[in-house]
């Protein structure tokens, strides 16, 4: 198996990336000890950092290179959208294994920059190493956000409605489809699985909602859904001295996830909640402003669903049906370190 030496690398990434010619405001990128960048006045800057590893964040018997590069831009940029920021420049760096051959790491680097690229980010420079395995990716990524219009978990205030951007359960479900069945379909079911395997393999940050969210001035607390709300909406509630009541009846769940779930034998509802990486945006404003709310997400996306509300005290709450509270903190994703 042929492959790179570092050096290469580089200047492959520097073709693919384009970052000096596509974005004036690098002034030096890919080759140097560190990127130079001008950033605009009167704009604050957002950063950002996550690690994918392989076994505990990916798995390549069923993950093509591409779509890999794809999602280590995109849970970043997920980040950025939670901010209501513009995401910039990016940094990524890798540790690859003996069987990282040349296209592998070719595809994974287009992935990875095509996905900037589609959000108006370039990539700036980065690192690797080789290793024994398993191959790892740290992205950093930062964006430019108006100037104190960022996004914050710290700021949710009781009396605020909870909303989400999207369906809730797919990305969960459709990784529970790849666990067992890998990239194999179903007759009848084809589309309905390629629909939820999609929202795990190449999720689709919501930036521009998060950025028209934030320009409003109408919301200032927001996060993304990557560890499921049951998590999510907790670190909300502890920024924020809240408590945070979802209720059954409003959880969006898709009629695609309740068929595949029902199929695997898992609760839909649970994988709403607990299951993450839907990469949706969920954030607090006053109830007044629902309709013009509304209005924004409809610009950006197809719902804001009202899912719940803010009140005094802590932790996360799930009222169903019945009219029953149960407490849910932190019961989504969560690592072990």
């Amino acid at each position: 198996m042929t492959r790179f030496k570092e050096r290469d690398l580089i200047a492959l990434a520097e073709s693919l990336a384009g970052s000096r010619e596509t974005d004036p405001s690098v002034k030096i990128g890919i080759g140097d000890d560190c990127a130079v960048l001008q950033p605009e006045s009167q704009k604050d800057l957002v950063v950002t950092t996550d690690c994918l590893a392989e076994g505990i964040h990916f798995d390549l018997s069923y993950f093509k290179p591409y779509e890999l590069g794809s999602k280590s831009a995109a849970v970043n940029l997920s980040d950025i959208a939670a901010m209501g920021g513009m995401p910039k420049w990016a940094l990524v760096a890798i540790s690859s294994p003996p069987y990282a051959s040349k296209y592998f790491l070719k595809e994974f680097l287009k992935g990875l920059i095509d996905q900037l690229a589609e959000a108006g980010a370039v990539l700036i420079g980065g690192d690797s190493v080789s290793s024994a395995g398993p191959f790892n990716i740290t992205v950093t990524l930062v964006g430019e956000v108006g100037r104190d219009r960022y996004l914050t978990r710290s700021m949710a205030r009781p009396g605020d409605l909870l909303f989400c951007s999207g369906y809730l359960g797919e990305a969960s479900l459709g990784l529970r489809w790849l666990q067992k069945f890998g990239r194999k379909y179903r007759p009848g079911l084809k589309q309905t699985i390629k629909r939820l395997i999609l929202r795990h393999l190449v999720p689709a940050p919501r930036l521009e909602l998060g950025r028209a969210l934030a320009a409003s001035g109408l919301v200032r607390c927001a996060i993304d859904v990557s560890d499921g709300p049951a998590t999510d909406v907790a670190h909300i509630c502890a920024q924020s001295s809240v408590k945070a009541v979802i209720y059954e009846r409003a959880v969006p769940i898709s009629r695609a996830s309740k068929r595949i779930a029902a199929f695997l034998g898992i609760d839909s509802l649970d994988a709403a909640l607990r299951g993450g990486e839907d990469f949706e945006l969920i954030w607090t404003a006053r109830p007044e402003y629902m309709q013009q709310i509304s209005k924004i997400a409809a610009k950006t996306c197809s719902k804001a669903f009202a899912i719940g509300r803010i009140e005094e005290g802590k932790g996360v709450w799930l009222e169903g049906n019945s009219g029953c509270l149960e407490e849910i903190s932190f019961k989504g994703y969560e690592h072990d370190i």
